[in-house]
């Protein structure tokens, strides 16, 4: 049998994985860790220009688990960098774990500033 390539391979875009804040939009703060990339895609002639920092996508999951709070009802939430930096999401599915998908510029990586 072939090995399994690896899950994240080195496509050369960025990626933040690590701590977070959910603002919900009654203005509720819970922490989540976040695994998050932007879509963008350096090798493929199809890119929009505008997509380079405002394509990105991941997941959250709450880090609290006894927490009360539903993920999918920060639709639109905000999430919080560790640096300060913000951008608004959707979650995409919840409770505790949820896809999230950007509403705007990404909040980490060269442009966004996070790594």
């Amino acid at each position: 049998m072939n090995p399994r390539a690896p899950f994240h391979p080195g496509d050369g875009r960025q990626r933040y994985a690590g701590p977070a804040v959910v603002v919900f939009p009654d203005g509720r703060e819970v922490s989540v860790t976040a695994s998050l990339v932007l879509r963008y895609d350096p090798s493929r002639t199809d890119n929009r220009e505008y997509d380079r920092d405002s394509t990105w996508a991941g997941s959250i999951t709450l880090t609290d688990e006894i927490s009360d709070v539903d993920l999918f009802d920060a639709a639109p939430g905000v999430l919080r960098m560790p640096d300060g930096r913000e951008s608004e999401f959707m979650a995409t599915s919840g409770p505790r774990e949820s896809g999230c998908s950007g509403l705007g510029p990404a909040p980490f990586g060269t442009s966004g500033g996070g790594t």
